[in-house]
Parts: C-alpha cells; sequence; structure tokens
C-alpha cells in the first residue's frame, strides 16, 4: 500500500537532469579484477593490500554473469492474489516466472516477505509446498541465479485496520511513531485535526511511517537477524537482498544520523552471517543491498552506504526506487560502487510499455550501470512483446536500432531549464506548456529556430530537433518565454516527450506499434488534477475532451494519464462516454510518486464533439488504501 504525498510546484531555473543514449550502444566497461573486500578492510589498519582470494573471486565471478534481475514481490503464491496459486507449483510459477523463462533475464529475485513467518502472516496453499523452494528448483532448470529479498521496514499496515505483525503488537514502543497520539500531542499544529489512524496530519510523513520499524532498537536489530539466518540456512539461495528502499526509513525522524554507525554495524553482522553459512555451504552467499536513488538521500535516511562499501559489506549495489529512471543522480552511486569494486544495478519500479521499458534500459547503460534491475515485477506475459523486451534491455548493443519513447516524469515547474535527451536522426520533441505565449527552446546552449517550434494546440508545443544539438550523454534543454512574450509568471511547463525514430540498421527489428509519433494531442477542458484521496467509495469526477477531428480519420486512439496512488485495478473504474469502460494497464500501479500509462481506445468508440472520461472510487481494498489521484489527462489520436 502507498500512500498520498503533495504535489510539489518547483520555482523558475529548477534544473532537471536526465541521461539517455541514442542508436549507437556503449562500450561495456573493461572488467576489473575484483579486489578482495576483507582485505580492503584490513588495509585500513596495516596500510597495504593483498590479493583477492579464491571465495572473494568466486562471488566476483557470480555478480559479473548478472546483467537483468526482476524482483518477484512473492504474493503470486497466495490465491487472493493469484487464482491459480491453488493448483500448486505450475499454476504459482505462471504467474510470473514462466514468462522469464528462455528469456535474457539473469537473476530472480523472490520477496521472502516483511520479517514475519509465513511471510505476511499467510500460508501459501498446501498444493505448492514450499514457496521459496519451487522458486529455487524453477530458477535452478531455468539457468538463472535466485536470490532471497527482504523488505527491510514495510509499511503497509500502517493503513491496514489492526496491526498484526506479532512484534510489533506485543512491542508497539519498538515503532518510529505511535498508533494513536496522546492528547494533546505537542507536535500537532494549531488548527490541524488529528487522523483517527495513527493520530497524524494528512500530510504528515509519520502518517505512513508511523508502523516502521525503529533500527536504533536492539531488538530490532536481532529480530531481523534471527529471520535472516532461518532463511539463508535453510534455502540454498545464490545470494539474499536487504531491500533497504522498502519502506526507506529506520529510525525516529532527526536521530538518522546518530544512527548511521548503528546501521552499518547490523549490516556487517548480516555479512559475517552470510560469509558463516557461505562456508559451510561449500560456495559463497552474495549480498545485494537496494538502496535510495542517491548517496545524501541515503545518508538522511541513516544508511552510510559508502561505509559499506569501504568496509567490503557487499557484493551488489541496487540503486533506487526506479520512480525516477531519468535522472543523474543514479550515477552518483553507479560511480561510487565502481570505485570500490561493486556493480550498481539501476531500478526501474513495475514493467510499462517495451518502448518505454528499452529506453530507461538504454539511460542505465550510458550512466555506467552494470545492469538493469525491474522491481514490482508482475510477469510480461508469454509470447508478448513485453516478454521480448526481457531479452533486449540487457545489451546496449541489442537496444542499438531499437525504437524508444523518453518520456519523463516530471511535477509542475515553472519555465525551467530541463534536460533530456540522444543523438540520432529525426527526434520530435513535444512540450506541454501551460502558457497563451510562444515559447522558446534551447539545447545545449544552441536556440531552435522559432520558425520550428510550432503550436499544435492550446498548451502543446512540437519541435522537430536534429543531433547535433543533441548528443550522447547528458543534454540541457532550456524552455523559456518566447518572441514577444511578457514573461507571464503563469507559464508552467506540465511535461515533455522525445520521439525517436531511428534509420533502418541491417537487421532492423520490428518497431513498436507506439513508435511513432502522434497527430494530434488533447487536452482536456476540465481542470486537473483530480484528487482521489480520503472520499467515499463510489466517487466520480469526469474529465471532457472536445473532438473536433472526424471520428472516421482516426486510426488509433490512447488516453494517456499521469496518476499517483492506484495500488489495483480494482481500486477504480475507469469508464468512456458513460458506457465504455477501460482497462487500467500496469504501468498505472505505483505508489505515492507520479507514473505515466497509456490505455488503449477504440477509434470506433469516440464522437465528435465532447468526450467524457470518468473516474469512479469503487474499493479502499479492505482498509488498505485512502485513495488515489489522477494528476494528467491527454487524448492523443493518430489520423489516417
Amino acid at each position: 500500500m502507498k500512500h498520498p504525498s503533495r504535489r510539489i510546484t518547483l520555482l523558475i531555473w529548477l534544473t532537471v537532469t536526465l541521461i539517455a543514449v541514442g542508436g549507437a550502444g556503449t562500450e561495456a566497461l573493461a572488467e576489473q579484477p575484483s579486489e578482495n573486500r576483507f582485505d580492503r578492510f584490513q588495509a585500513h589498519f596495516e596500510g597495504h593490500y593483498v590479493p583477492a582470494q579464491p571465495q572473494q573471486q568466486r562471488v566476483a565471478d557470480i555478480v559479473k554473469k548478472i546483467r537483468l534481475i526482476v524482483n518477484d514481490d512473492g504474493d503470486a503464491q497466495y490465491p487472493q492474489v493469484n487464482a491459480r496459486a491453488a493448483e500448486g507449483a505450475e499454476g504459482f510459477l505462471s504467474a510470473r516466472f514462466a514468462s522469464t523463462v528462455g528469456t535474457k533475464v539473469d537473476a530472480y529475485f523472490f520477496c521472502v516477505g516483511n520479517g514475519e513467518i509465513p511471510p505476511w502472516g499467510l500460508k501459501t496453499p498446501e498444493a505448492i509446498g514450499d514457496a521459496n523452494q519451487v522458486m529455487i528448483e524453477a530458477a535452478r532448470r531455468a539457468g538463472m541465479k535466485i536470490f532471497a529479498s527482504l523488505r527491510m521496514n514495510d509499511i503497509h499496515d500502517a493503513w491496514a485496520a489492526k496491526l498484526t505483525y506479532p512484534l510489533k503488537v506485543r512491542r508497539p514502543d519498538l515503532l518510529i511513531g505511535n498508533q494513536y497520539w496522546p492528547e494533546g500531542y505537542p507536535h500537532l499544529l494549531k488548527d490541524e485535526q488529528a487522523q483517527p489512524r495513527g493520530g497524524y496530519p494528512a500530510d504528515a510523513l509519520l502518517r505512513a511511517f508511523w508502523s516502521a520499524f525503529d533500527y536504533a532498537k536492539p531488538e530490532v536489530r536481532q529480530h531481523r537477524l534471527r529471520f535472516i539466518r532461518r532463511i539463508c540456512r535453510k534455502y540454498d539461495f545464490d545470494g539474499f537482498e536487504l531491500d533497504f528502499f522498502r519502506h526507506p526509513l529506520f529510525f525516529k525522524l532527526g536521530e538518522e544520523y546518530e544512527n548511521l554507525d548503528t546501521m552499518t554495524e547490523f549490516v556487517g553482522q548480516v555479512r559475517q552471517l552470510l560469509n558463516q553459512i557461505g562456508r559451510m555451504r561449500g560456495r559463497p552467499y552474495v549480498l545485494a543491498v537496494r538502496v535510495p536513488d542517491s548517496p545524501a538521500m541515503a545518508l538522511r535516511t541513516g544508511l552510510d552506504v559508502e561505509e559499506w562499501l569501504r568496509q567490503g559489506l557487499v557484493d551488489m549495489l541496487v540503486v533506487g526506487g526506479g520512480y525516477m529512471p531519468y535522472s543523474g543522480r543514479l550515477k552518483e552511486f553507479i560511480d561510487m560502487a565502481h570505485r570500490y569494486g561493486i556493480p550498481a544495478y539501476p531500478c526501474i519500479n513495475h514493467f510499462q510499455e517495451p518502448i518505454k521499458m528499452r529506453s530507461y534500459a538504454s539511460n542505465f547503460w550510458a550512466l555506467g550501470a552494470d545492469g538493469v534491475y525491474l522491481f514490482n515485477f508482475g510477469g510480461a506475459g508469454e509470447g508478448t512483446p513485453q516478454q521480448a523486451c526481457l531479452s533486449q534491455m540487457q545489451d546496449p548493443d541489442v537496444l542499438r536500432g531499437l525504437d524508444k519513447l523518453y518520456l519523463p516524469v516530471l511535477l509542475q515547474i515553472k519555465v525551467s531549464n530541463l534536460a533530456a535527451f540522444p543523438e540520432l536522426n529525426e527526434m520530435i520533441l513535444k512540450n506541454e506548456v501551460l502558457s497563451d505565449e510562444r515559447i522558446a527552446i534551447q539545447i545545449n546552449g544552441s536556440r531552435i529556430p522559432d520558425q520550428d517550434i510550432k503550436r499544435v494546440d492550446n498548451k502543446t508545443f512540437v519541435a522537430s530537433v536534429t543531433a547535433p544539438p543533441l548528443k550522447r550523454g547528458i543534454n540541457q534543454i532550456v524552455v523559456l518565454h518566447g518572441p514577444n512574450s511578457v514573461g507571464a509568471l503563469s507559464a508552467t511547463v506540465d511535461g515533455i516527450e522525445l520521439f525517436v525514430d531511428y534509420k533502418p540498421l541491417a537487421p532492423r527489428p520490428t518497431p513498436s506499434p507506439s513508435a511513432s509519433g502522434p497527430d494530434l494531442v488533447l487536452s482536456p477542458t476540465t481542470p486537473m488534477p483530480l484528487p482521489f484521496w480520503n472520499v467515499p467509495v463510489g466517487t466520480s469526477k469526469t474529465v471532457s475532451f472536445d473532438l473536433t477531428t472526424d471520428p472516421s480519420t482516426i486510426k488509433k486512439a490512447r488516453l494517456a494519464l499521469n496518476a499517483a496512488d492506484i495500488d489495483e485495478p480494482a481500486e477504480l473504474t475507469i469508464t468512456l462516454n458513460g458506457e465504455h469502460r477501460l482497462s487500467i494497464p500496469n504501468s498505472l500501479l505505483s505508489g505515492s510518486d507520479p507514473v505515466q500509462g497509456f490505455i488503449e481506445i477504440s477509434p470506433n468508440l469516440l464522437r465528435s464533439g465532447t468526450n467524457n472520461v470518468t473516474f469512479t472510487f469503487d474499493s479502499t481494498l479492505n482498509g488498505t488504501t485512502t485513495g488515489f489521484s489522477v494528476l494528467q489527462a491527454f487524448l492523443v489520436l493518430w489520423l489516417e
């Protein structure tokens, strides 16, 4: 379960840096021999290094072959999530794992829960047996590495009707917040009303995180170590992941920095434990950690990741939550990991359209990543373009020449410096700008001729761009007020897209149907966003689009949405013109950060004049959600 967050408006001159890659594949990083991490740690005291030991070399041999990782949240073993779970192992594996077999997925990370036994307090159907063992055996047959993944501080129970995690129920003093505020709590501001659950104001961080464990308490750390010891001794996984992004708060607010060493010591204890088990079984137990998007963000949550690397405590670094796949900040962790001889894997959250996934992966390879990590993997479907994408993302040379769509997720930004995109042949840059005035665009210091910037509707501008001025690597795009403007402060950049059409290569893969740019993008006549947080079930809100084009000339249509905190399709219904129900793609399921997705619409369902899209809040999902928000909506049309 995710939680709502405030939509932030960033002021003028804010820079959002993105990395993008074009037609050329990146050169593989030269492989360097891995030094012995324990000996590097000793060198702090002895002043010298010694050659790598066989155990350490075996770890390096394992991880250097891993280029594409998927993380399965593990709930496909439960009938309430996967209807085929009751069929047994085959039905369990069919939900997600089966679609990775025969692809270029190198490692499968299987979530073993949040620390409860059984995971989440739920029992696996008897027909499956031991889900962990089933997954290990399936991965071995498929030639994949298999890791256990533990959520270090899952907070979904913050929205539940009551706490059920046994240790939290017995010892609420081990949490970073309070289930109920005492009367007259001093942090309750004037005129602010406490909420009935958790007692925190609607915009308080602790409203979501109050149920997280406080790792400053030794009882919490011992509780986690006992769980890790039990899992790793019982099951022959290739490695274990400490997922510190799920969810990234581990100490009471204001106590993060004083507990940096506390968490480092804990990670060191996990390292020692895995080393012991590795020695007993005769092969190493690889340790991966998943951390926030940048070193500074990690430090603010109490994680001194560089110290972990300096001490040689981890073997693999998974970078970020996957919500900002175009962020240049990811490179800070990639470069840091490489300084210590450790591979780094930036993250993508939820599987999206193949054209987007190829773009994300291209960015990661351009940043110098060692591979790609897919979080919240929900299966790709056998024989689908999504499954084919699993054999494309792991190699920059394979990605070369495959069409891409760079679609950054943006907050509202006052006329600003933006960034992006690749060198290549023909590219169309689309800007969504709330302004009655014209705009000017500079790319890497070169101004796009005014006559090349066209307004296509009341808020959308398109410009044909080439390379140069776009280049491979980091690009800076500046959007400014255009000719004869008065400099309206209300001018806001709402979105930016880059459609990339590649020259044919030999052999050229079949392009995605969504690769060519649209002919018409309609903005809604209804004010946006549409918030559905803390509203009664059954609440409906409608977005309207005025279609002046003859519907018979439309060959393809999509509803493009930017939404936040849609947990499951059952949470809402989307209907077109009051009668046609639209399917909700997995790309729109997310946490509090905005994500974007497309809903395919049959052109014959559209009509001349006003077309209405209605969103209805259908379910609180048994009290686990407070709602969602639709931030933006566009009707995207391709014409005959």
